[in-house]
C-alpha cells in the first residue's frame, strides 16, 4: 500500500507537467495524455527500483523516449485521431499557436532537446542522459533546433507555416525513416522466402555443410537482426556507414562465416565516415554459459548493469602510436553475449572475418562511436543470438 499510496502522490504532483512536456513533444493533447498514460504505466512497473531523490529525473527520461518511440512507430500502427468533434475548438493566441507549429515542424530529436533544454530547463549533461546521446550531440542538435525555429518564427507568415523551406527540411528526416521501415520489412520478407543472395555474399565461399532448414533459419535470424538495428538504432548526426569490400561484408549487415575453427559468431561491420576521417566498427553477437566479464583493472574500465543486461567497456590505445579502440561486452540475461567495438582506422581482419586490425595509420583523432553510442547499440531491446 506505501508504494501505491507514494505512487498515487507522484502522479498527483506531477502528472500536469508531465502532460505539458508531452504536449510540447508531440503537438497534439490526446497523444500527449495517451503518452503520459504510458510513461506512467512503466514507472509503476519499476517503482520499488526508482530512486526517490532522483524521480524527476526518471520521469522525464520514461516520458521523453515514450514519446519518441511513438513517433518512430509506423503510421499504420498509430491511432487516427479525427477532427470532427462535436464542439467548436478553443482557438489559442497567435503567438502561442505559431510556436507550436514551429515545435512541430523539427526533427523528433531535436524537437526533444529543445523541450528538455529550453522548457525543462534541464543543462546539457542532464539531456544527454536522459535521450541517451553525447553532450555534443545534444548541443548541435539544440543549436539546429533553436536555429530552425527562429526562421520560421520570425520569417515565415502563419499561413505559410507549413508549407516552408525550412519545414520541409524538418520534414525529411521522417520520411527516410519510413521509407527505410518500409525497405526493411520488404527485405525480411525477400529473405524469407529464399531470395538470399545479398545476404548470403559475405560468406559464400566457406559456408558450413547444414540442412537446407538450419542455413534458412540463420539468414532469417541474420535478417531479422539486421533490421532490428537499422530500425532501432540511428547514427549520430554526420556519420554515415559504408561497406567493407576487402572483406566482402555490406555495412551493418549480420552474416555468420564458419572457417577451420568456428566460432559460430554472428557479426555485422560497418565502415564509419564523418567530416573529420574514418574509423570502424564491429559487433558480435554469440552465446556464453558464463556471467563473468572479465577484471576491470584499467582506469578507463567500468563494470554497470542496465535493467538485467551486465555491461563492461573500456577504451584502450592500441600499440600502434595514435591509434585508439572502445570495447564494450554485454552479456544478457538469456546468455547472449555482445561483442562491440570503435575504433579511429577503418581496418578490418580478413583472418578472424571483420575483428578490427590494429594495424595502420590512424585516420581520425578518436574512434567515430563513443562509449555511450556503443552500449546503445548493445542494449538494444531483441538484439540477440
Amino acid at each position: 500500500m506505501d508504494r501505491d499510496r507514494e505512487f498515487g502522490e507522484f502522479v498527483d504532483a506531477r502528472a500536469l507537467v508531465m502532460r505539458r512536456t508531452a504536449y510540447l513533444l508531440c503537438g497534439d493533447w490526446h497523444r500527449a495524455e495517451d503518452i503520459v498514460q504510458t510513461a506512467l504505466i512503466k514507472m509503476y512497473v519499476a517503482w520499488s527500483r526508482v530512486h526517490k531523490d532522483s524521480v524527476d529525473a526518471y520521469a522525464r527520461k520514461v516520458l521523453v523516449r515514450t514519446a519518441i518511440d511513438e513517433t518512430r512507430r509506423g503510421f499504420f500502427q498509430r491511432e487516427r485521431i479525427v477532427d470532427a468533434v462535436p464542439e467548436s475548438a478553443v482557438t489559442d493566441a497567435a503567438s502561442d499557436l505559431d510556436l507550436r507549429r514551429a515545435l512541430g515542424a523539427l526533427p523528433p530529436g531535436q524537437r526533444a532537446v529543445v523541450v528538455l533544454r529550453y522548457w525543462e530547463d534541464l543543462s546539457v549533461t542532464e539531456t544527454a542522459r536522459i535521450l541517451g546521446r553525447t553532450e555534443g550531440t545534444v548541443k548541435s542538435q539544440a543549436a539546429k533546433g533553436l536555429a530552425a525555429l527562429r526562421d520560421l518564427l520570425e520569417n515565415e507568415p502563419v499561413s505559410r507555416i507549413y508549407t516552408s523551406e525550412v519545414i520541409r527540411k524538418g520534414r525529411t528526416k521522417l520520411v527516410r525513416r519510413r521509407t527505410a521501415i518500409a525497405g526493411a520489412m520488404a527485405f525480411v520478407l525477400l529473405a524469407g522466402s529464399g531470395l538470399t543472395g545479398y545476404l548470403a555474399r559475405p560468406h559464400e565461399a566457406s559456408a558450413p555443410a547444414t540442412s537446407q532448414s538450419d542455413a534458412g533459419a540463420a539468414l532469417d535470424r541474420n535478417a531479422e537482426l539486421t533490421a532490428l538495428l537499422r530500425n532501432s538504432y540511428e547514427l549520430p548526426p554526420g556519420v554515415t556507414a559504408e561497406d567493407v569490400p576487402e572483406i566482402k561484408a555490406s555495412a551493418l549487415t549480420f552474416f555468420i562465416r564458419d572457417t577451420n575453427t568456428p566460432d559460430n559468431l554472428r557479426r555485422a561491420v560497418a565502415r564509419l565516415r564523418d567530416s573529420q576521417g574514418v574509423g570502424g566498427l564491429t559487433i558480435a553477437i554469440g552465446r556464453t554459459t558464463s556471467s563473468e566479464l572479465g577484471s576491470c583493472d584499467d582506469p578507463s574500465c567500468r563494470i554497470e548493469e542496465r535493467d538485467g543486461i551486465r555491461i563492461r567497456s573500456i577504451q584502450l590505445p592500441s600499440t600502434s602510436p595514435g591509434v585508439q579502440v572502445v570495447y564494450v561486452n554485454v552479456i544478457r540475461p538469456d546468455g547472449t553475449s555482445i561483442r562491440i567495438s570503435s575504433d579511429n582506422i577503418g581496418r578490418f581482419s580478413d583472418a578472424v572475418w571483420g575483428d578490427p586490425t590494429g594495424g595502420g595509420t590512424p585516420q581520425r583523432f578518436a574512434p567515430l562511436l563513443d562509449r555511450e553510442e556503443l552500449i546503445k547499440i548493445a542494449t538494444l531491446p531483441g538484439l540477440t543470438f
